[in-house]
């Protein structure tokens, strides 16, 4: 049932339990005066037996005979006496039904009733701010409803427990963030950079596994030298359409691969497949539009299964390069022509979304940076987690069996969670010196699926509670039908 049914239909149902009452209580006045009716008319016949007693006593007495009712004049009485006007004011001041029985014109439709009704409540004040099923119900019986109610979809209280197990993963996570992830390295405005040891670390392995250009000096171990001659005969089978350098087109050697979304480890999927199948290259040119061109040399394919493949093998030999693969949904920020805040040279005025986006791959914000990026909200989320097993064994509750109640302060906490590291991350960067490196969008990403995430299971438990109302209405109607056949 809709909402506006729904209240219409509260409402009638208000207004007809507000005349049962009143008629109720004006049934019970009138067994009242019935009850005393009764009374009076059975003492008046105990007066009557006794009356007739005395006057058979003194005709006994008086040796007289008493005459039978064949003897008596008759007389006509009516058959509907008519009472006086005085006995007909008491009755009616006695017998008087309240104000607020008066019934309601039924009208030709149901907006018309609904209408009647609403006059009704307004002549005759009834509460309707409050919940009218709460006034229809028992104490006891809406009292067991709100409690069913809250154990089935309130929300789970907070403790001090729960805000410490926030507090505790935002503190590791935000530590994290700045002492382990910190930036990709090099300078900015001319000043060395805190850079990432992870980052370096996964950069300088990147050496001895990236496609060998002819006989390098690099050493390699046997596992770093099968790796090294997989990435090279990656390269040279998945041939790619999008793997196009231009410099007059904004595709120049050290961005032509967050510039073409092809190299997108996520959208790569989708745009790269199509690329392949209709020979194109699909990018974002140095102005921030949108192009497509088509690339002779390179064979179409009508095979999906092949072109997601050669996407795959494709990006496996580009991500140990020098450049490597760009972060997943770092391009499309090449469409933002509104000035960013951060400025890249000293003294120099604010440059656009789209400029910091190629800044930062051109400087080693990469998928390998990326990776380490995703260590600060994961090592978050480990904590959380970690926080709701210790309590789920405590009470003996299977996290996979927990409520609406449950599951939805859970997710409340881990969206906090990623809020507040957010909010750090923020911080981070101006402690670095407004460095655009220092954002860690892997968290704004994070940040991002738990507020979806969060927003989905609220609509579930709107959804659950609405067909919870319905399947009740469905089953009062059923009821209803029920008693009036």
């Amino acid at each position: 049932m809709n909402e506006k049914p729904q209240k219409e239909a509260e409402y009638a149902a208000l207004f007809q339990r507000v005349q049962l009452e009143a008629l109720h209580g004006a049934l019970r006045t009138l067994e009242s005066h019935v009850a005393a009716l009764e009374s009076e008319s059975a003492r008046q016949s105990a007066d009557l037996s006794r009356l007739d007693e005395q006057i058979n006593w003194l005709h006994t007495e008086a040796g007289m005979v008493r005459p039978g009712s064949q003897e008596t004049t008759a007389t006509k009485v009516s058959d509907r006496p008519s009472p006086s006007a005085g006995e007909t004011m008491a009755v009616r001041r006695r017998t008087k039904l309240p104000d607020n029985f008066t019934p309601s014109d039924l009208g030709e439709d149901w907006e018309a009733y609904l209408r009647n009704v609403e006059r009704y409540i307004g002549d005759h004040v009834i509460d309707v701010a409050r919940d009218p099923l709460v006034q229809m119900l028992p104490k006891s019986a809406a009292g067991e409803m709100r409690r069913r109610f809250d154990a089935e979809f309130g929300r789970a209280p907070w403790n001090r427990w729960d805000y410490g197990a926030v507090a505790l993963a935002v503190l590791v996570g935000a530590m994290t963030d700045y002492l382990l992830v910190a930036t990709p390295g090099g300078s900015f405005k001319g000043q060395p950079q805190r850079g990432s040891p992870l980052t370096a670390w996964m950069k300088e392995q990147s050496k001895r596994l990236a496609p060998m250009a002819g006989a390098d000096n690099v050493e390699r171990n046997a596992f770093q030298q099968w790796i090294a001659k997989l990435t090279t005969a990656a390269e040279r089978w998945a041939k790619v359409p999008y793997d196009v350098v231009s410099p007059k087109l904004g595709l120049t050697p050290n961005a032509h691969r967050l510039g073409a979304l092809g190299h997108d480890p996520l959208l790569g999927l989708v745009l790269g497949v199509g690329d392949i199948v209709s020979g194109t290259c699909s990018f974002i040119d140095k102005s921030g539009a949108w192009r497509i061109i088509d690339t002779p040399g390179h064979e179409c394919t009508s095979n999906v299964v092949e072109a997601v493949v050669k996407v795959v093998v494709h990006g496996f030999s580009d991500i140990f390069t020098p450049k490597g693969l760009p972060p997943p949904f770092l391009a499309p920020f090449q469409f933002v022509d509104a000035k960013s805040g951060f400025t890249l040279k000293e003294g120099g005025d604010p440059v656009s979304v789209r400029d910091v986006a190629r800044y930062m791959y051109s400087n080693g914000y990469d998928l390998r940076h990326f990776m380490t990026m995703k260590i600060s909200p994961a090592i978050a989320e480990v904590v959380l987690w970690a926080y709701h097993g210790a309590r789920a064994c405590a009470t003996g509750l299977e996290p996979s069996r927990a409520g609406i109640p449950d599951r939805l302060k859970r997710d409340q906490m881990l969206a906090l969670t990623h809020a507040l590291l957010a909010s750090a991350n923020v911080l981070k960067i101006s402690l670095y010196g407004w460095n655009p490196m220092a954002l860690n969008l892997a968290q704004f990403e994070v940040l991002a699926r738990r507020m979806l995430s969060l927003v989905k299971l609220s609509a579930e438990r709107d959804r659950l509670i609405r067909q919870r109302l319905e399947d009740g209405w469905e089953a009062l109607l059923a009821d209803a039908r029920q008693l009036g056949r």
